[in-house]
Order: C-alpha cells, then sequence, then structure tokens
C-alpha cells in the first residue's frame, strides 16, 4: 500500500505566524469551472496541540475565518504537490474540528462595489471590480450599458456567467473569465480503464442518439440582443452567448458549435487514484485493452479530490470531446 504525505499551511491573517500539520483525518476538495467557488473541507483531531498549547480553544483558536491555507498532497516518495490553495471560510469546534475553506473567490465576497457606465468592456470591469492583488486574464467583450449598485464582485461574476455566459474560474492564483477551457493551462494523462479506473460511471453515447437544441444568442455593443435556436426539436436544451454577430453569422457559429455537444463517446465520470493531480479543464486520453475503438480524449469538467485515512482519490467529470490538432498535440500526451 501505497504511503500518504500531506502538508497543511496556515498563516494567520492576524499576526502572519504560521502553522504546519502534516497530518489530517480527511481532506475533501471540490473544483469544476461550473462554479466560481472551489471549496475544500479538512477534517482534524481536535485534541492537538502546539508548544503545549491546544490549537482549538474557543476564542483563541489558532484557526481563523481569513486565514491563509495551503494544502499539499502526495504519495511518498513523490514530491508534494499544492492540491489547494486558499482561504478558511468557517470552522466548526465539533469534534473532531473541521475547516470549511474556499478559493480566492473567498476574496470576492468581502466588499460592495456601485458603478454606473454608459458602456464598459469586460477587461475594464474587472480591472475596476478586482480586489488588490488579484490578477486576470480576460476575452476581448464589449458589453455595452452597465450598472452596478452596492454588490459583491462574485455576484457581478454570476450576472456576467448568466447573462453573457462568460465563465470564470481560478488557477494558480490569476482568474481567467471568457472561457470554461483554456489551452495554455490544458495537460494531457493517457488513463486506461483496467490499469488506471477504480470505478466509473461512464455510459456510451453515439452522435445520432443525441438530440440536442441550441439556443444562441449575440450580445450586441448597445446591449440588445440576436436570439436564434438550431439543432433538433423537443432536444435537450443548451445556450450559448457571443458577442456582435448578425444573425446569418450566428446561425453560421451556431451550426458549427452544436457539434461539440453531439459526439460519440462517454458521459459520465470515473475515479482513479492520486498519482498525478487532475484539474478540470485538462484532457483524459481515454483508452482501454479491451475495446481499443472507444478510445478518445475528453475535457475535464470537474474534480472530487478525497485524502485520509480511506486513501487517496480523484472523482473525474467528463466533457465535451477534445480533437487532437485542435484541442491538443499527440506531443503533450503523459502517462498517469
Amino acid at each position: 500500500m501505497k504511503r500518504l504525505q500531506s502538508k497543511i499551511t496556515i498563516t494567520s491573517a492576524e499576526s502572519g505566524s504560521v502553522t504546519t500539520l502534516n497530518f489530517t483525518n480527511e481532506i475533501s476538495i471540490s473544483s469544476t469551472w461550473k462554479k466560481f467557488v472551489d471549496t475544500c473541507e479538512i477534517t482534524i483531531p481536535k485534541k492537538i496541540t502546539k508548544g503545549g498549547q491546544n490549537i482549538v480553544v474557543g476564542l483563541s483558536s489558532l484557526f481563523r475565518r481569513g486565514d491563509k491555507i495551503k494544502i499539499e498532497l502526495c504519495y511518498f516518495p513523490a514530491e508534494l504537490e499544492t492540491y489547494f490553495d486558499g482561504y478558511i471560510s468557517r470552522v466548526s469546534m465539533d469534534a473532531p474540528i473541521k475547516l470549511f475553506c474556499e478559493n480566492s473567490a473567498f476574496l470576492l465576497k468581502q466588499n460592495t462595489v456601485t458603478k454606473s457606465y454608459k458602456s464598459v468592456s469586460l477587461k475594464t470591469l474587472l480591472s475596476d471590480i478586482m480586489p488588490t492583488g488579484i490578477t486576470f486574464e480576460a476575452v476581448d467583450a464589449e458589453l455595452g450599458q452597465f450598472r452596478l449598485s452596492n454588490v459583491t464582485p462574485l455576484q457581478i461574476l454570476e450576472e456576467l456567467r448568466k447573462v453573457y455566459s462568460l465563465e470564470g474560474f481560478f488557477r494558480d492564483g490569476v482568474f481567467y473569465c471568457g472561457l470554461a477551457y483554456v489551452p495554455k493551462n490544458s495537460r494531457v494523462f493517457n488513463i486506461t480503464k483496467e490499469r488506471n479506473i477504480i470505478d466509473n460511471s461512464l455510459t456510451w453515447q453515439n452522435s445520432e442518439d443525441v438530440k440536442i437544441k441550441l439556443k444562441a444568442i449575440s450580445m450586441m455593443p448597445d446591449n440588445s440582443k440576436i436570439e436564434i435556436e438550431v439543432g433538433d426539436v423537443g432536444g435537450e436544451q443548451r445556450t450559448a452567448h457571443y458577442f456582435n454577430l448578425s444573425e446569418s453569422e450566428l446561425k453560421a457559429v451556431a451550426e458549427r458549435d452544436i457539434i461539440k455537444y453531439r459526439f460519440t463517446g462517454f458521459r459520465g465520470d470515473f475515479e482513479t487514484f492520486g498519482n498525478k493531480k487532475i484539474e478540470h479543464g485538462d484532457i483524459i486520453n481515454l483508452r482501454s485493452y479491451k475495446l481499443p475503438e472507444q478510445n478518445g480524449a475528453y475535457f475535464v469538467d470537474g474534480i472530487e479530490t478525497r485524502f485520509g485515512m480511506n486513501g487517496f482519490r480523484q472523482r473525474v467529470s467528463l466533457g465535451r470531446k477534445a480533437v487532437s490538432g485542435t484541442d491538443f498535440s499527440i506531443n503533450d500526451l503523459q502517462n498517469f
């Protein structure tokens, strides 16, 4: 059995003092581009001490809301790898102790913004609302008239997702806004079903059996909209947003993009080991010894990581198919 190794580093927001723990009962991390906030729950024994003093004693707890926290994990003797970097959002004093944590999106909920624009670009808006110290990368998009009244940056991002379909997520301290998948961030892993997968809920679909109706919306510079629908009557409803496209341009793009949802391949998720850290936006080159005709590459939409007394596992949720030569190069492949 592989030996598990962990390192939890907590930096006090008040004093700057650092507490390091190399043990834990359980760590659970949830990460997906479908939510701005990655979450982490850590369970640790209550009767642990530092310098002869209990770590948690009522109001004198060493762990407080707003403290910085970093979690590094691996199978020994591999090098520790950062699986979570964020802030403590809540501390449960029950036995055992539980620390509830959020990634840098925690900072986006601490202040409110009031602004009004006759017309604004996405990049200008993010420059105005992001807290000091947060860097971002964003697509070029004009949002038109925009008004903010006593709302948090996170609420603004939720509105951008709802109205403009602008996705967003943090990766290595940088906030990416506009796309679900950022190619330069994608790593490509070879995963073999018979060797690397512990459990799965994967189901196979044929493209001709997939019925999709896509509502395409083009946001115009004056904040008006053009809406069309393409696809199958009675099909699964999807919505996609675009910017400054005429009706004919919008129809052409929508008919091209609907193919992304009508692929032949797997849908669902699978469980694998913690050999290497997998992140959403990475690409899984899924292979099978028994059924090589089902080999294919898929983007990762989400990850659930569990580490502790029951082992080190990652639950991987698959997204759309990835195309070699377009989404990734065969030279990028690395074994898991």
